[in-house]
């Protein structure tokens, strides 16, 4: 099996939400078969390549906060075409339907649970609310994965990190020899820019779901994600009237929240 797993965060501001605050920071993981592996690498670089004849540019990567607010060399593409790279990641999602692996952390997780953290475990200083999530996701993972007979090849986006540096041995020391965990450039592991993909779009639903307006586009975009049905045990799905409130959000959160004994 292969792992690859992204970060994404904000915004900052205290959102008008009793449950979704800000601040919050997120990582996503995304199990790939060892089958599809090369495939979905494939896949990658050769819509890259058809990108200067597409849109007349020429990135060496999908970073999909660039692609929506068409920074860098996204400037150049017309408001509207950046958006049909998430409808082909979203297909290629729906195509494969892989398992999804979601954490966040923002300032009310750990009194939620009366947890308080210190020090560091692998490298991963637990001091900070996005280490908090890293480590709180490999424990989920270490709990839900194959066990050790199977061969663990994790990739994480460099950053914490640099690319090809050992990550998280000590966590996954069951797996002993069978465990490969390392940084990684996402140019160069296009299974990243697929989880760059989901956290981005996880983390933009969130945001758009408490906002006090939204566009036409935001709706859109939640519609996109929603019939992406992305299979993972962290995502409540629902279906809601285009005028939603926040107090729809919370109703949702209240009844999630009371069926697992939070409140």
């Amino acid at each position: 099996m292969h792992l690859a797993i992204d970060d994404t965060y904000g915004p900052i501001d205290a959102a008008p939400s009793k449950y979704v605050t800000g601040a919050r920071r997120t990582y996503v993981a995304v199990e790939f078969p060892d089958s599809q592996v090369q495939e979905v690498r494939n896949a990658i670089r050769d819509c890259l390549e058809e990108l200067p004849d597409q849109l007349g540019i020429a990135p060496a990567e999908f970073h999909f906060v660039d692609i929506y607010n068409r920074n860098g060399v996204w400037k150049q593409v017309l408001a509207g075409k950046n958006l049909r790279i998430f409808e082909f990641f979203a297909e290629i999602y729906r195509h494969y339907r892989w398992r999804v692996h979601i954490q966040t952390v923002d300032n009310r997780t750990l009194t939620d649970h009366g947890i308080a953290l210190a020090g560091s475990l692998d490298g991963i200083d637990l001091t900070k609310r996005d280490g908090q999530a890293l480590l709180f996701l490999l424990l989920k993972l270490r709990r839900s994965i194959p066990s050790p007979r199977e061969r663990l090849i994790l990739r994480i986006d460099e950053g914490t990190g640099k690319a090809d540096a050992p990550f998280a041995r000590e966590i996954f020391h069951e797996w002993g020899e069978r465990y490969d965990g390392r940084f990684a450039a996402s140019v160069s592991e296009p299974l990243l820019q697929i989880a760059d993909f989901l956290a981005f779009s996880i983390n933009r639903s969130t945001h758009l779901q408490i906002k006090p307006q939204r566009t036409a586009t935001d709706l859109w975009f939640l519609d996109l994600v929603g019939r992406m049905k992305i299979q993972s045990p962290d995502i409540t799905q629902t279906t809601l009237p285009a005028n939603f409130s926040v107090a729809d959000i919370d109703s949702i959160h209240t009844k999630d929240r009371r069926e697992k004994g939070v409140e």
